[in-house]
This record gives C-alpha cells, sequence and structure tokens, in this order.
C-alpha cells in the first residue's frame, strides 16, 4: 500500500483493518474526531458564559460615570463644549491627513467641522436673554473693587455689541435677513473684534483678581490669633481660587490669538494653529463644566 503508516495496519479474519496493538484504526479515528467535535460546543458555551457575567457587571448597579456624562452634555454649557471640542479638534485632523496627502478624507473632515460651527453659531442666537440676566445680577452684586467693578460694565457692553453682530452675521450669510455680502462681511469682523475687546479686558481683570487673591493669602498670616483648623480652611479656599485663575487665564491665552486673527481682513494665521488654540481652550473650559455637574 502507498498510504503512509500503512505497514504496521493488518486485516483481521473479519476484514477490519487494525493497528499492531489488534484496534480497529477506524474507530480509533472515529473517536478522535468526536473528541474534537465534543469540544467546541463546550468552548462555545464557555465564551458564551463569560459574555453574559461581562454584560450583567457592566448593566448592574448605578453608572455614576455615565450619570455624570448625561449630566455634562445635558447642561447648555456641557453640550456647547461638546460641539466646541469637535469643531477645532477637526481642524487638527484635516491638517494631519491634508499633510499625508488625504484630500479626500480632509475635505470631509472640513466639512463637519464648518457644519459644527455653523451650529455653535446658530444656538448662539438666544444668547441675548441670559447674557440680559448676567448684566442685571452683576449690576445688582457688584464686585466689591472700584476697578472691578467698572472693568466688569466695560465687558458686558462689548457683548452687547458682540452678539447683535454675529447674529446679523449668521441671519445674513444665511439668507434669512436681507443684507449685502459686504454688510455681512462687516459685521462678521467687527463682532470679533468686540470679542476681542472682551478678551484685552479679561486680562485686566484676571490681574485684578490675581491681585486680591494674593492679598488674602496674604492676610491669613499675617492676622492674629487664628484656630488652625479655619486657617487651613481659608487657605484651601484661597488655592481653589488659584486654580480656578490658572485655568482663565489659560482659556483668555487661548483666545486672545483667535479674535486678534478673526479681526483682522487677511490674516494668514494658520487653520491648524486655530484648531490647537481651541482646542485647549475648549478643554479648559470643558474641565470647569465638567467639575460644576459633578
Amino acid at each position: 500500500m502507498s498510504d503512509k503508516g500503512t505497514a504496521d495496519n493488518t486485516l483481521d479474519a473479519s476484514g477490519v483493518l487494525v493497528n499492531g496493538d489488534n484496534e480497529p484504526v477506524c474507530e480509533k479515528r472515529d473517536m478522535d474526531n468526536t473528541d474534537k467535535h465534543d469540544d467546541k460546543p463546550v468552548k462555545k458555551l464557555r465564551g458564551n458564559h463569560i459574555l453574559a457575567l461581562a454584560l450583567r457587571r457592566m448593566f448592574k448597579g448605578p453608572a455614576p460615570t455615565l450619570d455624570h456624562i448625561i449630566r455634562f452634555l445635558s447642561s447648555g454649557s456641557g453640550h456647547d463644549k461638546f460641539w466646541m471640542i469637535t469643531q477645532y479638534f477637526t481642524k487638527i485632523i484635516v491638517w494631519l491627513y491634508a499633510k499625508r496627502g488625504l484630500k479626500s478624507a480632509a475635505e470631509r473632515v472640513r466639512i463637519l467641522s464648518g457644519l459644527v460651527a455653523d451650529y455653535r453659531i446658530m444656538i448662539r442666537l438666544v444668547g441675548l436673554a441670559p447674557m440680559a440676566q448676567f448684566i442685571r445680577y452683576g449690576e445688582q452684586y457688584p464686585a466689591q473693587s472700584r476697578v472691578l467693578k467698572w472693568l466688569d460694565r466695560a465687558m458686558n457692553l462689548s457683548l452687547v455689541c458682540y452678539y447683535p453682530l454675529e447674529h446679523a452675521y449668521w441671519l445674513g450669510a444665511h439668507r434669512i435677513i436681507p443684507l449685502s455680502d459686504k454688510a455681512v462681511e462687516n459685521a462678521g469682523y467687527w463682532s470679533c473684534r468686540f470679542w476681542a475687546v472682551w478678551v484685552a479686558l479679561q486680562f485686566v481683570h484676571l490681574g485684578e483678581e490675581y491681585r486680591g487673591i494674593t492679598k488674602r493669602r496674604k492676610n491669613i498670616f499675617i492676622q492674629g490669633k487664628i484656630d488652625a483648623v479655619k486657617m487651613q480652611e481659608e487657605l484651601d479656599a484661597v488655592e481653589a481660587d488659584t486654580k480656578s485663575w490658572k485655568i482663565q487665564l489659560l482659556i483668555n491665552a487661548c483666545y486672545f490669538p483667535l479674535t486678534m486673527h478673526w479681526s483682522i481682513r487677511g490674516s494668514t494665521f494658520p487653520d491648524v494653529a486655530v484648531g490647537c488654540f481651541g482646542t485647549v481652550a475648549a478643554l479648559a473650559q470643558a474641565y470647569n463644566v465638567w467639575n460644576a455637574t459633578a
């Protein structure tokens, strides 16, 4: 015979092929095949059991992280910051795709970025009412510092000019109100210029805030006898305000080049830089909203 291993196999008196130990070869092969086939359902059953346990663990009991995400996205600020991150981070992706020669993918992501930017302007159409409430609250409970009080008023005035101009730009660009292309362009530039004024004033505001924080910290150490626990509480409050101040400074520092870029006709500021500064500002603001919705 030409098959491998047949030298050790013989036919018994009944014509059955047996090996050297006088065991039927076919039956042994059938038993081996049966063992292999029987092992598959066992493995499948074991895999289904593991999946069931994983799903049970996933959906059993409370989900605090998921609840936090929903609270974040359900808030007005959290909703806007999610789309702000999308708007600016996609600009970085566009740059990366374009650098690698993926023009079609870059164009698709660029379209997404533009749609998100347009959507964010649209939802700010209702921003006048919250702004009016904020101004009213600021006048009812003004800052203790005379400088901060007048800074707040100047910043509020810049927003009063910014919002209507941005609304006019968006409505005119979409042909909802009859405006010439030149008027739409001017509305867009001047709205950004008033925003730039707000950002510049915010630097002065942050400087005054830092002076106040430094003064508070100094007073804690120079005051007379004070309980150690109360002193630590006051120091913790100062540290929390210092941390918040640093985040606001970072956000404003990122907004400054963006507002200058959008305020200057023919600016050559690269779009990828807009994406980088915007993404950092968005993440810093999202961090604040995330903590506020904890």
